[in-house]
């Protein structure tokens, strides 16, 4: 298998050149941001892939993918950037291992109209979502009662409002289970990753029929309850076993498909608390709604104020509830309103006087 990596310099970009190897699929191509450094030890370490295959030394992803000729795409790119990468990797009708959740999360019926379309198959690479994939292939005979997904919480769960007043960058990127950057990192820890996930599962499954569940170990990563069984998917959490997944297609049957024992930590979330659930769930009874674009473009702009120590921890959230409430939510009709609605968003933050609160 002939793989492009988009993406490759970022924490899911490295662990996905490791599974290449350890498959001994060819790397064909990277793109990177900033990273240069190591862009190019990643180009001197894999000698057979075309000196021309970063994105810096072509004019766009289109050109990319036509001059690496690959089977697979896999997008790792971080936020709101990668949906133009999502959406060229469709056109182009490539196989397409997805990381980057916001592209079904902002434009998830465009993406999936494409896909129908260009007859592409998109295989996720969240560790939750390649779970449920397990768990439902290995049961196509059965219908499912409800989907279940897992967050740990982040390192804040049980923190008080005070408590999390003080959070500082440093603490909310050092995750306590997972090996990640440092955007999902700050998400993992404000819920948003989790609503995020929510919002990705209902385009790939197709179901409101879904729920996060507290469970802090992070071995379980989902949960399908049928009418006579319970089934759960169990690892330690390691992101390579869901590229693993994604990037064989889920052609092999795996063993981590479990029956679900009792003596796992797994509680309801508290949506008063962790508003993002709320707006999850809101978001998958509305398919159409800009809801899931306003909260990623004002979420992704917190963060960035966040890191300059120019807002509190729970800012973050207060900025996006404030995005929410001065844009009113509509119904998306066309692709150039995920664009018009994301650029809106970030103006508006970069045009208000942010304090910090403490």
């Amino acid at each position: 298998m002939r793989v492009l990596v988009l993406g490759a310099t970022g924490s899911i970009g490295q662990q996905t050149i490791e599974v290449i190897k350890k498959l001994k699929y060819q790397l064909v191509g990277i793109s990177f941001y900033k990273n240069s450094k190591l862009a190019s030890e990643i180009n001197v370490h894999y000698k057979y892939s075309p000196l021309d295959t970063n994105l810096s030394n072509v004019k766009n992803y289109d050109e990319l993918i036509k001059k690496t000729k690959p089977d697979i795409v896999v997008n790792a790119i971080v936020g709101f950037a990668g949906l133009d990468a999502t959406i060229v990797t469709i056109q182009n009708k490539k196989t397409l291992c997805l990381s980057n959740k916001e592209s079904l999360v902002v434009a998830g019926r465009f993406i999936t109209q494409l896909a129908k379309e260009n007859s592409t198959k998109i295989y996720p690479i969240d560790s939750e979502h390649t779970a449920l994939f397990q768990i439902l292939s290995q049961n196509k005979g059965f219908l499912f009662k409800k989907l279940y997904i897992t967050a740990s919480g982040g390192p804040f769960y049980k923190y008080s409002q005070k408590q999390l007043e003080k959070v500082t960058y440093k603490q909310a990127i050092n995750h306590p289970v997972w090996k990640m950057g440092a955007k999902i990192s700050v998400d993992s820890a404000t819920l948003v990753n989790k609503c995020f996930e929510i919002i990705e599962a209902y385009w790939y499954f197709h179901t409101t029929k879904i729920e996060a569940l507290y469970h802090p170990t992070s071995f379980i990563h989902a949960i399908v309850k049928y009418q006579f069984k319970t089934l759960m998917f169990g690892c330690k959490p390691d992101m390579r076993t869901s590229i693993m997944q994604s990037l064989t297609l889920f052609k092999n049957s795996s063993p981590y498909v479990l029956p679900l024992k009792q003596k796992y930590i797994l509680e309801k979330i508290n949506r008063n608390k962790w508003i993002p659930m709320k707006w999850a769930h809101v978001a998958i009874k509305n398919p159409k709604s800009s809801l899931p674009i306003i909260i990623n473009a004002a979420n992704e702009e917190a963060i960035h104020l966040f890191a300059k120590n120019l807002i509190s921890f729970p800012t973050i959230i207060k900025i996006i509830q404030k995005c929410i409430k001065k844009f009113s939510v509509f119904q998306v009709t066309k692709i150039e309103d995920v664009y018009a609605m994301d650029y809106k968003i970030r103006e508006y933050i970069h045009s208000i006087k942010i304090l910090k609160q403490h």
